[in-house]
């Protein structure tokens, strides 16, 4: 049971540690360490897992902790899961927190976010085009991606995502 509890730790403090830039970057860092590394999850389990995290309030990683946490190792491991997700970003904002205003504006700096940044977007973008595949299984299922995206651009601000999603659910329903 330690040793489980130990592998709960460190994988969810790795997820953690890798969240910055917020869910959508968690995605790529639970599908290397719950379904390709530790095997705890199959994809499907995942794409269901993402599905429903994103339902509920919360960031993905710490919902995703909790869930996977109670189903390796019940209430200790939610608790010990749901502890290392959040352990390693708290851990590095006290550590910065004191000289964060003095290194703000510095170029190196600014370098490091600037390329972090870059790093979040790649990790947004695999985890669209790993949960893309997962999800758009045929030429109507592309077709309505690619209207929902284009619609979201389009309007960028005038419409909330939400009536995106509602509204592609209502036409799924309607066809089949």
């Amino acid at each position: 049971m330690i040793t489980t509890l130990a592998k709960l730790a460190l994988s969810f403090a790795l997820i953690g540690l890798g969240a910055y830039g917020g869910g959508m970057v968690t995605i790529p860092l639970i599908q290397h360490e719950l379904v390709d590394g530790r095997h705890w999850l199959t994809f499907a389990e995942m794409a269901r897992l993402v599905a429903i995290a994103q339902m509920t309030p919360g960031p993905i990683a710490i919902n995703a902790a909790t869930y996977v946490g109670f189903g390796i190792a019940g209430v200790i491991g939610s608790v010990v899961a749901t502890a290392s997700v959040v352990l390693p970003s708290l851990t590095i904002l006290a550590w910065l927190a004191p000289v964060i205003d003095r290194v703000r504006e510095e170029e190196r700096t600014r370098a490091i976010q600037w390329g972090i940044q870059l790093g979040v977007v790649s990790l947004i973008l695999f985890a669209t085009w790993s949960y893309g595949r997962s999800v758009i299984t045929d030429g109507r299922s592309l077709a309505a991606a690619v209207g929902s995206f284009a619609l979201l651009v389009g309007l960028e601000g005038k419409l909330h995502p939400m009536a995106v999603v509602l509204a592609m659910g209502l036409t799924w329903l309607a066809l089949f």
